[in-house]
């Protein structure tokens, strides 16, 4: 019993460490797969090859193995070296290391995932689409957790290269920073914020599933329904719901009471704290999916401003009410995120690693 309570207090004091390893070995894997698919290897998981990427977004349907190949085969290599960097604590050239840190780490849990985020966050009901989940489908999921890898490599050295602990980034001459203090202060405001967001999808969802055609013509539902079995798309339209009710309510916790104790109706648990990194780990993953989702969106907003809010999709004339969903996910994850690093600030206490550090 004793090894078992060790084996993740080793893990978790290592991670400034070996998240940087990890996405070493990531960018390695990546640099070698584009040179295996710029050499005509098989298995390539973007353009032509992603045979469910209709609806899932367009930013790589044009991709093809002898142009992406080399830019991955060069982004990976670069990575290697940048991940090694990191791990060494290199301090020159910081502002290059951290610059292509965080940008590797956006590029790949915001921006390259697209609709198919939506698997990360809809993963307790991912049977319901494992006829999507392919191997395109799971390279983004892998795209994702790389992204997740090269954020906490970079947030390490971040912390370590300015002198401050890697693990809570205090530091012995100032223990709370400005944007730590202001997102404490505004954590309700952000946490509430988070929770009114996915209603504006949701309310659009409703809308359809009620037969109310909300920003598009009634024509546009009776396309959904046919093409999607008839009650099988109001079916989905309702777990869609739900799961934006679901967070909204789970949200909540992050300022309330039961998100710190566990409450009575959750049995063996009852009564007990809440560790710190539950709803943090849930809701960090959670707001990176939102987001990627609405940049995905939003990719689409300019055309359909300057059409006058009136553009055909499946062939029918779509309006304003319409691109509701673009800003409601975009809140829901920006507001999400931040809700969740307040909560984490505002709970995680005194640090065990610097505490010790700073007694010395």
């Amino acid at each position: 019993m004793a090894i078992t309570r060790r084996r993740p207090e080793r893990v978790m004091r290592g991670w400034p460490v070996w998240t940087a390893y990890a996405a070493l070995g990531w960018s390695v894997v990546y640099a070698a797969l584009g040179v295996f698919w710029a050499a005509g290897g098989g298995g390539f998981p973007f353009g032509a090859a992603d045979v469910n990427a209709e609806g899932h977004g367009r930013l790589l349907a044009g991709a093809t193995p002898q142009v992406a190949g080399p830019v991955m085969a060069t982004l990976g290599a670069a990575g290697a070296v940048i991940a090694l960097a990191m791990a060494r604590r290199v301090r020159w050239p910081r502002p290059v290391l951290l610059v292509s840190g965080w940008g590797l780490a956006v590029l790949l849990a915001l921006v390259l995932p697209e609709i198919r985020a939506l698997h990360l966050a809809l993963f307790p009901l991912i049977f319901l689409s494992l006829d999507k989940m392919d191997w395109p489908t799971v390279n983004f999921l892998v795209l994702m957790a790389g992204g997740f890898a090269w954020a906490a490599a970079t947030l390490a050295y971040q912390r370590a290269s300015r002198s401050a602990c890697a693990h809570c980034g205090r530091r012995a001459d100032r223990r709370t920073g400005r944007g730590e203090a202001w997102l404490v202060r505004h954590r309700r405001a952000l946490t509430y914020t988070a929770v009114a967001a996915p209603w504006g999808y949701a309310l659009v969802r409703l809308a359809w599933v009620l037969d109310i055609p909300l920003g598009v013509p009634m024509e546009f539902l009776r396309h959904l329904a046919t093409a999607n079995g008839g009650a099988g798309a109001k079916g989905m339209e309702l777990i869609l719901i739900g799961m934006c009710a679901a967070g909204s309510v789970l949200t909540a916790g992050l300022v309330h009471r039961w998100g710190e104790v566990w409450p009575r109706w959750v049995v063996g648990l009852a009564g007990r704290p809440v560790p710190v990194a539950v709803p943090v780990v849930c809701a960090g993953p959670a707001a990176c999916a939102m987001l990627a989702v609405g940049l995905s969106w939003a990719r689409g907003l300019p055309e359909l401003i300057a059409a006058g809010w009136a553009i055909d999709v499946y062939g029918y004339r779509v309006g304003p009410a319409f691109a509701l969903p673009i800003p409601s996910f975009l809140l829901w994850g920006g507001a999400l995120g931040l809700a969740a690093l307040a909560y984490y600030y505002g709970r995680r206490g005194e640090c065990p690693y610097c505490a010790k550090a700073l007694t010395r």
